[in-house]
């Protein structure tokens, strides 16, 4: 006799959950901030996500693969939707955990981490020789200039293993460039972003004609939620651009430092 279980879509448990519980993550969110992005709204997408899959082959998915696999299907937006939106919300609050380590008394303590040299070398490779305050600068600029509503801001690393910056409007994804979502097209767009939508479109089709798939091997190794909950209740109205930049300038350097390409063979 067979058994099956109906898959269900759980919020991970983090390592020191208790401490984030009760005090935040510090110089980036409170905790009633920390437990309203988190443990509230990743559980709210997440039970939206099982009953949206109940039923179907996705349901035994991860997040990551159900929004990989209905990224180039619109009758499946809605499922896309969640998926994408609690994917990119798990890279972002991963990059801004504190980096804890118990001490031999059985304490834990936060250590600050730092940028590696292989990612500053690549952030002067990518950018024209400007360094990481720079390129802070720039996406905390580029986070408000270019997501009016809800969105993600990330840094992300291409199959050239250049880096660029790239922000998602609603629940783009960086994973699958038709579905970066880079463009609010219930507005105006311009004519250089009128281009980079027809080389979409030809990419697109050229690819379709060969085997149906688009190549696309886009990586992120930074994510900031700049939906309104994720700031909100520790910055207010018309602060975002400071939680961006407190962000930054407190990432994880360890997980980030890991997301980057290294070829150890060499």
């Amino acid at each position: 006799m067979f058994v099956f279980k109906r898959g269900i879509h759980i919020v991970p448990k983090l390592p020191n959950s208790k401490a984030l519980l009760q005090n935040g993550v510090p110089k980036i969110l409170s905790s009633p901030g920390f437990k309203m992005v988190w443990y509230d709204y990743q559980q709210y997408l997440c039970d939206k996500l099982t009953l949206a899959t109940a039923g179907q082959s996705l349901e035994s998915y991860y997040p990551f693969h159900i929004l990989l696999k209905t990224a180039g299907n619109p009758l499946q937006a809605n499922v896309f939707n969640l998926a994408s939106s609690i994917h990119n919300n798990h890279l972002f609050v991963e990059n801004i955990l504190p980096s804890v380590v118990e001490t031999d008394t059985g304490s834990n303590t936060v250590t600050k981490t730092e940028p590696s040299r292989l990612f500053r070398s690549r952030i002067k490779d990518s950018f024209n020789g400007s360094d990481w305050e720079v390129v802070k600068e720039e996406m905390v600029y580029r986070s408000e200039s270019e997501v009016l509503g809800q969105g993600w801001l990330f840094l992300v690393e291409n199959s050239e293993k250049k880096l660029f910056i790239l922000t998602c409007q609603n629940n783009g994804t960086p994973y699958y460039f038709p579905r970066n979502q880079s463009f609010d097209l219930n507005s105006a767009i311009s004519i250089d972003e009128f281009g980079t939508l027809k080389q979409m479109r030809e990419l697109v089709g050229s690819s379709t004609k060969l085997n149906g798939k688009v190549q696309d091997w886009t990586m992120p190794l930074i994510c900031v939620n700049l939906w309104d909950h994720a700031y909100l209740h520790d910055y207010g109205v018309g602060n975002r651009s400071e939680y961006v930049k407190n962000v930054l300038e407190n990432l994880n350097w360890s997980v980030v430092n890991n997301r980057l390409f290294s070829d150890i063979s060499k």
